[in-house]
């Protein structure tokens, strides 16, 4: 009898031990890439951290293209399983393959920790599952699993610096379509910068949340779900997602035109209001409407030139029968084996690693030091300016991911003000974003930028720097704008983000600010840029001392 126990004892083992090895490995995943789900929360939802909103205004509110974002894992959850509920998957394990993959991904995810890049720890989990699953059940499986595997690069939010200059254009082509629709049905409206001017002094702004990116970027997903349920097969899919930009465009633009009518009609509180709410939400139904029409027309084509295309089942041959073995038993061995336990061992160590990547680092340079560093009187151009400080709005400081500032307006008699703005990085391995984000997702319009050099700067000779003109309404602003990174100073984002890196493994001053100069322009933009210029001079050498 305890022979018995004992044997029976050990057979209970050996059915907990996998489930213990995936109950470990779910929970590397956690430790491993919980910090950058973390991150994309607040990307999708910028306004999560306000305490004064409600659940709902905290989930709308900010400027965010990926609002869809919690949709897509959802989603893609659903179909893998209905995938592996309805469809034979054998388990044939790649050992060698999936390891290659995974670790590759893995090196590529603590790379992105390291470099507070979390884009990249986004794309990189797409390669870890991947790689599990050919480790764990195989290709025939990744085969089978690929489209909601691959369907999760829409969660991943792109970095905002890198689709500026898309949101900019989209914001313009949506803008310039909606007024010449308008026009066209007799609605009397003219563009000027982002402001659609209407009869009675009314006017609709064409915010960034209404310029066609997030429009894009969700309908993008959309017509992928769309495109791999559909009957077409081949390179009529591909033509079929790819015709799913120009859909984006044209609905969008349907909305704009119908947001200016309802301004018009009746008015602009309605419009920009409930309408606008609403409006967005029949983008999708317009859309899919399009879509399917579409994959109509494409048949009709093929019928017409007596080539009909032959609807093939999407898992033609390999739905599961009655008789049909689960892949259960087979899953439970392949964790419980050394390929298994080398995969979990692996995401445990990179959970443990990542976790001490992205611990937060204090800042080596704060808002008091250059607070300290500035004096509140200051000599520019001649003239003794007097400066207070300033409060920056939270929907600036949620794109800027930072409440590190010094902000301070200098004023004489006499003479416009010079604004100066220090903003400093979350952590030694961050940088700020450019200035431009925040001026174009405040609805002002930036209507000139280019790249200058300002000589004279005493210790430093010549500083790079970058320059803006921005237009709201009929007041001009004169921007001008460097990064300090380190020692250095540099007019470039991505030059910033680089030396802060390299700075962070050399085990040198890895510190990042962003310094901003803005004054309103009252004659010329000569003598704006004059007067930036002689603060900069004014204000470099005083913060190269503070912030040391």
């Amino acid at each position: 009898m305890p022979v018995l126990k004992v044997s029976k004892d050990r057979g209970t083992l050996r059915l907990w031990i996998p489930v213990i090895a995936w109950l470990i490995l779910a929970g590397g995943l956690v430790g491993a890439f919980g910090h950058n789900f973390a991150e994309m929360w607040i990307r999708w939802f910028p306004a999560w951290h306000y305490k004064n909103m409600s659940l709902y205004d905290r989930l709308i509110e900010g400027e965010s293209y990926y609002t869809h974002g919690p949709l897509i894992p959802a989603v893609s959850f659903v179909i893998f399983l209905l995938i592996i509920r309805h469809i034979k998957i054998p388990v044939r394990p790649r050992a060698i393959t999936g390891l290659i993959v995974l670790i590759i991904s893995l090196v590529i995810h603590l790379a992105a920790c390291l470099a507070r890049v979390n884009f990249v720890s986004g794309f990189a989990f797409i390669g870890v599952l991947s790689g599990l699953i050919l480790i764990l059940w195989g290709n025939e499986a990744l085969k089978r699993l690929w489209f909601p595997i691959v369907f999760l690069i829409f969660m991943v939010p792109l970095p905002e610096v890198t689709i500026a200059q898309l949101n900019f254009r989209l914001k313009m082509l949506a803008a310039n379509v909606g007024v010449d629709l308008a026009n066209a049905i007799g609605i009397v409206a003219e563009r000027t910068g982002n402001r659609v001017l209407l009869e009675g002094d009314k006017s609709v702004i064409i915010a960034n949340v209404c310029n066609g990116l997030r429009t894009l970027i969700s309908l993008l997903a959309f017509g992928a779900i769309y495109v791999y349920v559909c009957r077409l097969r081949g390179v009529w899919r591909i033509v079929l997602f790819i015709a799913t930009v120009p859909v984006a465009v044209i609905s969008n633009s349907i909305r704009i035109v119908s947001l200016i009518a309802v301004a018009d009609i009746w008015n602009v509180q309605i419009a920009s209001g409930w309408y606008h709410d609403f409006s967005g939400l029949l983008i999708f139904i317009l859309a899919f409407l399009m879509m399917f029409a579409l994959e109509r027309f494409i048949f009709w084509v093929h019928r017409i030139l007596k080539r009909p295309i032959k609807v093939v089942p999407l898992f033609r041959n390999v739905q599961h029968t009655e008789r049909s073995e689960t892949s259960n038993r087979g899953l439970a061995k392949s964790i419980n084996s050394l390929r298994g336990w080398l995969a979990v061992m692996a995401i445990v160590i990179s959970a443990l690693v990542a976790w001490w990547l992205n611990r937060s680092i204090p800042p080596v340079w704060n808002q008091q030091m250059a607070s300290q560093a500035v004096p509140i009187e200051l000599e520019v151009e001649g003239n003794r300016m007097v400066g207070y400080s300033r409060e920056m709005d939270d929907r600036t400081l949620a794109i800027l991911e930072t409440r590190d500032y010094m902000s301070r307006r200098y004023v004489a008699a006499g003479l416009p003000y010079i604004d100066l703005c220090v903003i400093f990085s979350m952590d030694n391995r961050k940088g700020t974003h450019p200035p431009d984000l925040c001026l174009e997702g405040s609805g002002e319009g930036i209507i000139a930028k280019r790249d200058i050099d300002v000589n004279g700067v005493p210790g430093r000779g010549i500083v790079s720097c970058r320059e803006l003109i921005v237009q709201a309404n009929r007041r001009k602003e004169y921007f001008l704008y460097t990064y300090k990174c380190g020692d250095t100073y540099t007019r470039s984002f991505w030059r910033q983000q680089f030396t802060i890196f390299i700075n962070g493994l050399l085990n040198r001053n890895a510190s990042g600010a962003l310094i901003e100069i803005s004054t309103p322009i009252v004659i010329s933009r000569e003598e704006a840029y004059k007067r930036a210029q002689s603060m900069l001079r004014a204000v470099i050498p005083y913060l190269d001392r503070g912030l040391p």
